[in-house]
């Protein structure tokens, strides 16, 4: 009967979670637009709004929404496009192909799928790292090619002083290339433009997530000495916490880091009978403060009035306060005894395990609100090896964040 119960709250547990994943899917297969642009081929400007998709999509083509229907272009029939105050797209870089801007200038700077590209005046150079073999002797070794560094190098000769050693601190990343490629039309004074310059490189953000927590105790397994404990125990409780994320909107908006600190106060009871010879009473106390830590990787769905978002990690529970007790009267014929009261079982301070959910958010003008639904399955709650007891819990947050 106990493995009965306990597949049932599984299988509810999986339904719900799998519901959300298919809400989450299926909102971000839908079209979300932003405020944007194109470029004809005769360089004017069309408004409108385009597609906002990843960088993959967009360097194959872009779906654009002006005063007709909605279209979608490809390289080879428009200049570019862009989003308001965002990214920006050109063709005619490489071939077949939208490449981003990243800075333009005396020299500008591209990102395609697979490198960077640098234009200096009608040059336009591949920046890319590769492998290359160099055998020495009998033995073949693999070596990072560093040809675009000596392309950079030559490239900034120009305005720069000991080029080499400026080029030998860098990376062939968006932020190190692009401080460089600034700092460079900076030296020779002329006109540039950092096309996402408004969007950080790193953002922080803090925000608050009360809520309530539906904690379950199952006990697995045991020996006969805890038949007085119930195969499972629950409890529904308020919890208060705090938040933050840590993002690069400048590389994506899709993904964070976000860590969290909650406060849960817990208690739980149960009243078992075993009827032998005699009949037995056992009143079973646990009373839990737990701090929990979830850390978690965070992939937004944006949209226009409402953005979903998955996310899953690791938690660290420790119990600050952590009680077990049982209370015992065995009934035999018309005497009563009644047992002083002793611990349950032995409960361990320290529990790991591993968490996600689903949330949505609505963004207002100083700060972003929502609700987020998250299942945390962790280790055993008890310290002795004499039985398995699961301690696992269900979430659901009022999501505050500040602008």
């Amino acid at each position: 009967m106990k493995i009965k119960t306990i597949l049932r709250m599984k299988n509810k547990i999986l339904f719900v979670m799998a519901f959300f994943v298919l809400l989450a899917t299926g909102s971000s297969g839908q079209r979300y637009f932003r405020n944007g642009f194109i470029l004809t081929l005769e360089n004017d400007t069309i408004k409108g709004q385009v597609n906002y998709r990843s960088n993959l999509k967009n360097y194959k083509s872009c779906v654009f929404l002006g005063e007709q229907e909605g279209r979608k272009y490809y390289p080879h029939e428009i200049n570019g496009f862009g989003y308001d105050n965002d990214k920006f797209f050109v063709s005619r870089i490489i071939e077949g192909s939208f490449v981003e801007v990243l800075v333009t200038g005396d020299i500008s700077l591209y990102k395609s799928k697979n490198m960077f590209h640098i234009k200096k005046g009608a040059d336009i150079y591949d920046l890319e790292s590769s492998q290359e073999k160099v055998k020495i002797g009998r033995k073949v070794y693999i070596r990072e090619n560093n040809k675009w560094r000596g392309i950079l190098s030559l490239l900034i000769s120009d305005c720069f002083k000991n080029t080499n050693d400026i080029v030998a601190r860098i990376n062939l990343s968006e932020k190190s290339l692009t401080n460089l490629v600034v700092e460079y039309n900076q030296c020779k004074g002329s006109e540039y433009q950092e096309v996402k310059a408004k969007k950080p490189w790193i953002k922080y953000d803090f925000g608050a997530a009360p809520g309530l927590a539906g904690s379950e105790i199952q006990v697995i397994y045991r020996y006969t000495d805890y038949n007085y404990l119930a195969d499972s125990y629950s409890s529904v409780d308020p919890s208060v916490g705090a938040l933050f994320s840590i993002s690069s909107p400048r590389i994506t908006e899709k993904i964070e880091f976000q860590g969290e600190f909650h406060f849960i106060k817990s208690g739980f009871t149960s009243l078992v009978v075993l009827k032998q010879s005699s009949t037995e009473y056992h009143d079973t106390y646990i009373d839990l403060t737990t701090v929990t830590i979830p850390v978690s990787l965070k992939y937004n769905f944006p949209g226009k009035k409402y953005g979903l978002y998955l996310q899953g990690g690791i938690n660290y529970d420790y119990h600050l306060k952590s009680e077990s007790k049982v209370m015992t009267e065995i009934v035999t014929g018309n005497v009563v005894n009644t047992y002083p009261e002793r611990p349950a079982f032995e409960i361990s301070n320290n529990q790991i395990g591993y968490w996600g959910g689903i949330g949505i958010l609505k963004s207002y003008p100083k700060f972003r609100a929502g609700i987020a639904v998250r299942y945390f399955d962790m280790s055993g709650l008890n310290s002795a090896g004499l039985m398995g007891i699961d301690n696992n819990r269900i979430m659901v947050n009022l999501i505050l964040i500040t602008k």
